[in-house]
């Protein structure tokens, strides 16, 4: 990206087309703010000359100071004009331009700005025809700006400011040297340092016609610092730090018309200190220091035509300040201080036209203190203290047509204030403290049938007098900031083709509305109401339903509304909507309470013509809507109490909204036509309702969607059309009532009971499988014990041993297996074959060899446990043979029995103790001791036959 940055740069203007002046500083800057402040699709950045370029059909040009020798000297233009901005003074500007080719040229115009150097007359040898040069903070020593008049013989206008220059006098006669500057007309030395205008410091330019030394330091002024300007017509010696003026101070400049003292610490204007002016026409203080004093006849010149003291505290006004001022047109004298204006004061002021007295102290008006100014056109009077216009105050005043009074504490206008002024088209009264009573009962309008506007802002106004319906060509009368309150439509009805009547910043809380009876004279009104705090309630909808929906021949839409600012101040629901769009539905009024049952609130709503009744319960006694201007009510209970409901036939609306009700009410009336039942908890569908095609709402009910309630689905799906609020309505588990299909409903509930069955009949065969499992053994003992079901019993553990059991018990439990066990298990009807070894042992034979035969002889292995069976030295033995001949053959052949308590575990040796408890044992006192015990012994042939 290329970087623009700016250098020493010349502005040439190539031609007298229009265009702007292009000036670029010598610091850096950045190339889009400078391309954005000349702005244009012809502006971008060049790589030769590292500048912004623009191109534009002025012609005018910017060239960087160090290109001069690299531009062409044949290109074909015109120069007319050279701007030199924060650049080194060359050695002469003709060498400059010699650069161009164009050393001969007639410029018309020098602008030197910021530069460095000191100017001198050498400078500009060699230019010709330059008219105007202007330096902007240039250095230049006290005879450099006479030496480039010297230089620059045809110079007209020459303009020097911010500099540093003192000016010499002549020292003696100016007819001597006389006038050397023929063509200069106009010198402006500015902010200087000039601190002193010595006798003929200007005798040399004789031909000025302006001189401007505005904002230096010259405190004192005398009649002969201006000698040799006989041709001056305009001087301005404004924010220098003059306190007085000599005699006859511009006597020397007898051509003298417009003559600017403003800024200046004046403290006294001698009586002849203009004297011998026999041209000027212009005089202005404006903002002095210090209080002014004007001696008697200061301003008494006859040429004068416009005076001008604003902003500059006086002493009280000699009566014949002014007096022969015979052509003074226009006179300000703003803020100035002044309590009172002396009687006669413009008695000499027969062509004065515009008058202002703005800003003063004035409290009272003389009756004819104007009525010799017939002349006059524009007087303002605002900012005063003034508390009423007298009688005949503008008498004859037959030119008047502006008239300002503002700001004043106007509280009276007599009734002939404005008698004979009857061209008065322009009347300002604001911010006063008039009332419409004053106004009114005096009638001061009827004399201004010519006012085209009336300004009343401010003041104490309540209501439209009819006067200002008889000023035919009033166009704008400003009533804001007054006390309406209330506003009648016929009140703000004027004969007038267009009318702006402003209405802002009131009290109005209401507009009323009342048709006259004939309106044909009515066109056009225009009617400002914003920031007014409107009450919203149907006293507005009248006027608001009239605008909007009358036909053009009628009143109101002739009646304009400002639709940006009128907007509702109450009710708080309605605060801050725009009137005009209000919805007129919205628009309610509440009845006074004696209209008004107890317990109840009641609003009417013109809009829809109904009286609304919100009611904590029935009513024995209705209020009868047409008795308050409407047609229909609308109830609203809170609670019901009884049924059925009598209404009246007047209520065409019910709400019942959330009371709980699981029926449907029941209604002695044929004249409700909404009926809202929403939010209660409604099971079926209201049917009887239904019939009478009343239009429902039934959202938030909990209606039951299921085949036993199918008539009530089907009903409201049908009915849908009388149902406000069908899309909300749903069934109790939160379905969308009205698309549900009702054929599946009983297959829904087939299915929910066969699947209801087989889940029953599941959980019990479940059960049943589950209690089986759990109980199983008990359930085989009994079924065994009772000879049932025997072919389940599969006996797997018929072999061909000698013995059903082998007993293996301690010494000491003998007489319990010989007096219990044996007789039970060996006797009829059971027969089982028991190995015992005090019966059954080889005597002789080894003991371990005889466990060993025992346990492999028998089918079963019956352990009788005790504490004596632990004690025992043989038993253990026997049993550790038994389990392990079980665990050879993978089945159970051991049954333990317990007798009595359960020997300590901690007795047992390690295999018994894992024995018992992975395995289930018999307890000796078990009531299904002997069928488990059966059950678990080998199954006898003829008892699975």
């Amino acid at each position: 990206m290329i970087s623009c940055k700016a250098v020493l740069l010349l502005t040439l203007a190539l031609s007298a087309s229009a265009g702007a002046w292009y000036d670029c500083r010598n610091e850096a800057f950045d190339p889009l703010s400078i391309l954005g402040r000349y702005s244009g699709p012809q502006c971008g950045c060049t790589v030769t000359l590292y500048e912004v370029s623009c191109h534009y059909e002025s012609n005018y040009t910017a060239i960087p100071y160090a290109e001069f020798e690299k531009f062409s000297s044949a290109s074909n233009f015109t120069l007319i004009a050279l701007k030199i901005y924060k650049c080194k003074l060359p050695s002469t500007f003709a060498s400059l331009l010699a650069n161009f080719g164009h050393a001969e040229a007639e410029l018309l115009q020098i602008v030197l700005d910021n530069m460095a150097g000191e100017l001198q007359g050498a400078h500009a040898r060699g230019l010709r025809k330059v008219r105007k040069m202007v330096l902007i903070k240039v250095a230049t020593h006290n005879h450099s700006y006479l030496e480039l008049f010297d230089a620059l013989p045809d110079l007209e206008e020459f303009d020097l400011s911010f500099a540093q220059i003192r000016l010499e006098g002549s020292g003696g006669d100016d007819s001597i040297n006389g006038t050397s500057h023929f063509a200069l007309r106009s010198l402006r030395l500015t902010s200087c340092g000039i601190n002193d205008v010595p006798p003929g410091a200007f005798a040399r330019l004789g031909n000025i016609t302006e001189l401007d030394l505005d904002h230096n330091f010259i405190k004192n002024i005398t009649r002969h610092a201006f000698r040799g300007l006989t041709n001056l017509e305009s001087l301005d010696l404004s924010g220098n730090p003059i306190t007085s003026l000599p005699p006859r101070a511009f006597a020397v400049t007898p051509r003298l018309r417009r003559l600017h003292l403003d800024r200046t610490p004046l403290r006294t204007v001698p009586g002849d200190a203009f004297q011998g002016l026999q041209h000027l026409e212009v005089i202005t203080f404006i903002k002095g220091n210090d209080t002014n004093t004007f001696e008697a006849r200061a301003l008494a010149v006859s040429s004068l035509k416009e005076l001008t003291i604003h902003s500059t505290l006086q002493s009280p006004l000699p009566k014949d300040l002014i007096e022969g001022s015979v052509n003074l047109q226009k006179i300000i004298i703003s803020y100035a201080g002044l309590k009172i204006i002396p009687k006669g004061f413009f008695a000499t002021q027969q062509r004065l036209q515009n008058l202002d007295l703005s800003g003063n102290e004035l409290t009272t008006l003389d009756a004819d203190g104007f009525q010799l100014l017939k002349a006059l056109v524009d007087l303002n009077l605002s900012g005063n203290r003034i508390k009423e216009f007298p009688g005949n105050i503008f008498l004859g005043l037959r030119n008047l047509t502006t008239v300002s009074a503002n700001d004043n504490s106007l509280r009276y206008i007599a009734a002939n204030a404005f008698d004979n002024t009857s061209p008065i088209a322009y009347l300002a009264l604001n911010d006063n403290e008039l009332t419409s009573e004053v106004l009114s009962s005096h009638h001061v309008f009827r004399a201004l049938p010519n006012l085209e506007e009336l300004h009343l802002q401010g003041n104490r106004i309540s209501y439209v007098i009819p006067d200002w319906k008889m000023i035919k060509p009033l166009e704008m009368l400003d009533l804001s900031r007054n006390n309406f309150t209330a506003l009648e439509v016929a009140g703000i009805l004027f004969p007038k083709f267009r009318l702006e009547i402003y209405l802002r910043e009131n009290h109005i809380t209401n507009i009323k509305f009342n048709s006259p009876t004939s309106m044909e004279s009515v066109v056009g009104t225009r009617v400002f109401l914003g920031d007014n705090p409107f009450r919203c309630d149907c006293e507005l909808h009248k006027f608001i339903n009239a605008s909007r929906h009358r036909p053009i021949s009628n009143l109101v839409p002739r009646i304009t509304l400002d639709p940006e600012h009128a907007a509702c101040a109450s009710p708080p629901t309605l605060a801050g909507t725009l009137i005009w769009n209000l919805p007129l539905t919205s628009l309610t009024c509440s009845l006074p309470t004696g209209d008004c049952p107890a317990n109840c609130t009641c609003n009417v709503r013109p809009a829809t013509r109904t009286l609304e009744l919100d009611c904590e319960s029935e009513l024995s006694k209705y209020p009868s809507p047409e008795n308050h201007g409407q047609k229909t009510t609308t109830l609203r209970l809170r609670n019901l109490n009884s049924q059925p409901l009598i209404l009246p036939s007047h209520v065409v609306s019910l709400n019942l909204a959330g009371l709980g009700l699981t029926e449907p009410p029941l209604l002695k009336t044929h004249k409700i036509q909404t009926l809202d039942l929403s939010n209660n908890q409604l099971k079926g569908a209201p049917l009887e309702l239904l019939k009478e095609n009343i239009a429902l709402r039934l959202s938030g009910n909990e209606f039951v969607c299921d085949c036993s309630h199918l008539d009530s689905v089907y009903a409201l799906q049908s009915n849908d059309a009388w149902i406000d609020d069908a899309e909300n309505v749903t069934c109790k588990g939160g379905e969308d009532l009205m698309h549900i299909k009702v054929e599946k409903l009983c297959d829904i509930r087939k299915e929910r009971v066969i699947g209801a069955t087989l889940a029953v009949l599941g959980g019990l065969v479940a059960l049943v499988a589950g209690l089986a499992y759990r109980y199983s053994l008990e359930i085989k003992v009994f079924l065994f014990s009772r000879g049932w079901c025997q072919s389940w019993v599969h006996e797997d553990d018929i072999d061909n041993a000698k013995y059903d059991a082998f007993v293996s018990f301690s010494q000491d439990d003998a007489q319990w297996v010989a007096e219990q066990l044996l007789p039970k298990l060996e006797g009829e009807p059971n027969n089982y074959k028991l190995c015992v070894h005090y019966r059954d042992w080889v005597v002789g034979d080894m003991i371990p060899a005889q466990i060993a035969t025992s346990v492999e002889q028998s089918r079963r292995t019956i352990v009788v446990l005790t504490k004596n069976f632990l004690k025992s030295t043989w038993a253990p033995l026997e049993f550790r043979a038994a389990n392990a001949h079980a665990q050879r053959e993978r089945r159970a052949r051991v049954l333990v029995v317990v007798l009595g308590e359960i020997p300590d575990c901690e007795q047992m040796d390690a295999e018994l103790r894992a024995y018992l408890s992975t395995n289930t044992y018999l307890k000796w006192g078990d009531p299904w001791f002997w069928e488990k015990l059966k059950y678990a012994l080998p199954h006898r042939p003829q008892n699975v036959e």
